[in-house]
């Protein structure tokens, strides 16, 4: 089949919004298509809305706390008003050392009011050490704030750094990595379609080569790839939207070879098919094709998303809200991306409360995608223990691939008291 589902974008500016423009396809294929000056007008504008807090909230104590792999972050402002939040599910069980190291006193005594100044010292004034390990500490520490100054204010989080723009939240199924990679496609598929009974997704992300960010171009059966690829629409139909994740897997010219047959089977988007950092490599393939381009997710510098932005490296880019550093930063990226006229959905990864800073996340988000990854409500901590958590608001669940956003003060959620008490204080 032809490809026919080249994406609409958001364009042109009205009122501080973008507007829909039908008609108009996502792939321009014209080089860089924003100029740096804007990118930058739309990036260092304020984050955090101040106007909900007229008096300094000093951030008293900053405390992680630990139950073997797993890590969770709790901050108390002087007038005692705590938030909580959970550590990345993996990452930080080796990184935990940058929290109290590095990162702790950059916050202690300090006024949350200035959240989008501390979050920008914590990122850019550690040189030596910036990259995703030192990342995920700070987007916990953010997280953990966000959530203390949305009970403050008695707004949700989404609501903290930026107008509310999306109440529900339309999802993406982007789990069963290894199976879709491991298993026969077959038995992965069916694995997949249980989900999406369970959620009504509209949209479904699958996996393609091997996921070795080497460009090996291997694949872990001799033509896997290709048939998960035809069986997938053979499966779900064609009005299901699939897309596909090549996590580096291949060089250039394999993955022009596999985006060729993505447009023939009409892919909703291709991901990161090349190694995340080769940008002029991954450019050479978004030219060849058709099928609108997604990544960014391994990325930690604001820098190299300007140019990805700026050059349209790729059509959605996807900033991991851990990997990133947090939801200012990517509101950030979002702005830039706003102004470019392309799309955004945050990446999340499996584990952890990944689903609940996304629908945050997302909430506020300018240039939202149609779509967001979604990797089920079940979520383990490092331990592969369920984080026992309930909504103060709005019940968690997915009605024909909708979620509607917690509307509750902070992140949203109550985490069990007793789940908090098995984590004792790390000092060092």
């Amino acid at each position: 089949m032809n490809n026919n589902r080249r994406k609409l974008l958001k364009a042109g500016a009205l009122s501080g919004a973008m507007a829909f423009i039908p008609g108009l396809d996502l792939k321009r294929q014209n080089g860089r298509v924003t100029d740096y000056a804007t990118l930058d007008a739309a990036r260092k504008r304020p984050v955090l809305r101040k106007d909900f807090f007229p008096e300094p909230i000093i951030i008293e104590t900053l405390e992680l706390l630990r139950d073997r792999k797993n890590t969770i972050c709790r901050v108390r402002s002087k007038d005692g008003v705590e938030g909580v939040a959970i550590g990345h599910p993996f990452i930080a069980q080796t990184s935990y050392p940058m929290f109290n190291n590095l990162l702790r006193e950059r916050f202690i005594g300090k006024d949350a009011r200035d959240l989008d100044l501390l979050i920008f010292n914590a990122a850019e004034r550690s040189v030596k050490r910036q990259g995703i390990p030192l990342c995920v500490q700070i987007a916990v520490i953010e997280f953990a704030i966000l959530d203390m100054l949305g009970i403050i204010a008695d707004k949700p989080a989404g609501e903290l750094i930026g107008e509310i723009q999306n109440r529900e939240v339309s999802i993406y199924l982007g789990h069963h990595l290894s199976a879709l990679r491991n298993r026969e496609p077959e038995e992965s598929l069916q694995l997949m379609y249980e989900d999406y009974i369970k959620t009504s997704a509209k949209a479904i992300k699958l996996r393609a080569g091997r996921g070795d960010n080497l460009a090996s171009d291997i694949d872990n059966a001799p033509g896997r790839t290709e048939k998960l690829i035809k069986m997938a629409r053979e499966k779900f139909g064609d009005e299901m939207n699939l897309m596909i994740d090549g996590n580096g897997s291949y060089s250039v010219a394999e993955a022009i070879r596999i985006g060729k047959i993505l447009e023939d089977y009409n892919y909703y988007f291709y991901e990161e098919p090349v190694p995340w950092d080769w940008y002029e490599e991954q450019k050479q393939v978004e030219q060849a094709l058709n099928i609108p381009m997604a990544g960014g997710e391994e990325e930690f510098g604001m820098h190299a998303f300007r140019y990805l932005i700026g050059n349209e490296v790729f059509q959605i880019l996807q900033p991991d809200l851990f990997y990133f550093g947090g939801m200012i930063r990517t509101m950030q990226v979002a702005r830039m991306v706003e102004a470019s006229g392309l799309q955004i959905t945050p990446h999340i990864s499996g584990g952890g409360l990944g689903f609940v800073y996304m629908l945050q996340m997302v909430s506020a988000c300018p240039a939202a995608a149609e779509f967001h990854e979604f990797k089920m409500f079940q979520t383990k901590d490092a331990n592969g223990t369920p984080v026992p958590i309930e909504s103060k608001a709005e019940p968690f669940e997915s009605i024909d691939g909708v979620i509607t956003v917690p509307s509750g003060a902070g992140l949203g959620i109550r985490i069990d008291p007793a789940y908090i008490k098995t984590h004792e204080l790390v000092n060092d």
